[in-house]
């Protein structure tokens, strides 16, 4: 299938393993449904992070006005090994497409697998690690936030006089997931004059998995040997509340003498913001992306339309905004805007993002 150019274009959880309908009455089973319905698996990390509900809503929101379709919601629970399984399922019972928030990509080989038997893949959030594995990525572009996130803070405290070298700790995400992958890579891409001409040392650099636990107990550990840190560079908003807490407790004013950035605009940053202890974030809609990656089935199974040549790779971009102090008061939880734009390609309508 020919996958074509990136196209950078404008813009509560129920039960795992549920059907959804378009309309009518659910199945009562895993088998292809009747009416002439398309079975699709909607396979994601699942609930237990905050971050991947709003694309549990958005499938359900989307799959009303897609009466084709009978979306059966699938938690992975935060599986690589389940999310394999659960692909294997999915073509097992006949499923007529599948869209997929890998954990990471080891799941790469499970999708392209399902490519080669005819169910077409869409991957959003994450990517897998081949584009034979699936036939349209949505998503941001992560490089791009890692870098944005990252330049903002250096710039702030070049503004702010902080005096050198500064002492910059990263908490990456879920390792092996390109989401981690990309957006320390565009941290890096930040970071490094500042360490080639000495201004920044990096004194720390883990994966604390994208969640505030791991990430409170991390930079606990390490406040309690080396209190001096400037920069906390944190790959998303749950480990960067999850830095906040620790800095709190050791008895560091966080937005005073250190800093902390994340990304994905989650409530409790977008507040962390506001009042100045968090420096930024940057928007990163999932409920959009997963709307999307039901409009974009849509149109393979429908009207057998996939990205065109515009769009690299079938990559299709959302859009992000850094949000700090300065604008944040114009930034709702997660990015989700109060109409979903139509996918910018193909046959889709924009909608209203019903109240959660």
């Amino acid at each position: 299938m020919n996958i074509g150019k990136k196209g950078v274009l404008g813009l509560a959880a129920i039960l795992a393993s549920t059907f959804i309908a378009g309309c009518g009455n659910s199945p009562t089973n895993t088998s292809q449904p009747a009416n002439n319905k398309s079975l699709v698996y909607f396979i994601f990390t699942g609930y237990a992070a905050p971050y991947f509900a709003p694309m549990a809503q958005a499938v359900q929101q989307a799959a009303k006005y897609y009466p084709n379709l009978t979306i059966k919601i699938v938690d992975a629970n935060g599986s690589a090994s389940q999310e394999i399984t659960d692909i294997k399922e999915a073509v097992a019972n006949n499923a007529k497409g599948i869209i997929l928030n890998p954990v990471n990509g080891s799941v790469t080989a499970a999708a392209q697998q399902a490519m080669k038997q005819g169910v077409p893949v869409v991957a959003i959030d994450r990517d897998v690690n081949s584009t034979t594995a699936r036939d349209v990525f949505i998503g941001d572009n992560d490089k791009e936030l890692g870098y944005l996130q990252t330049h903002y803070a250096l710039q702030y405290l070049t503004n702010h006089n902080i005096p050198t070298p500064w002492h910059v700790a990263i908490l990456q995400g879920t390792l092996g997931s390109s989401t981690a992958i990309d957006r320390l890579a565009g941290a890096m891409k930040a970071l490094q004059p500042y360490i080639t001409n000495g201004k920044v040392k990096i004194v720390l650099n883990q994966s604390a998995n994208f969640e505030t636990s791991t990430a409170q107990t991390i930079m606990s550990e390490f406040l309690a040997k080396d209190s001096n840190v400037q920069l906390v560079i944190a790959s998303n908003d749950a480990m960067a509340l999850g830095a906040l807490t620790a800095l709190k407790n050791a008895g560091i004013q966080a937005g005073k003498t250190t800093y902390v950035v994340g990304a994905d605009a989650q409530p409790q940053s977008l507040t962390a913001v506001a009042n100045g202890t968090q420096l930024d974030t940057v928007t990163h809609s999932p409920f959009v992306e997963a709307y999307w990656a039901v409009e974009a089935m849509d149109n393979i199974l429908q009207y057998h339309t996939l990205p065109p040549k515009n769009f690299d790779h079938g990559d299709v971009i959302i859009p992000m905004t850094l949000v700090t102090k300065a604008n944040v008061s114009k930034i709702a939880g997660w990015g989700t805007p109060q109409t979903v734009p139509p996918l910018p390609y193909g046959h889709a309508t924009s909608h209203a993002v019903a109240s959660s």
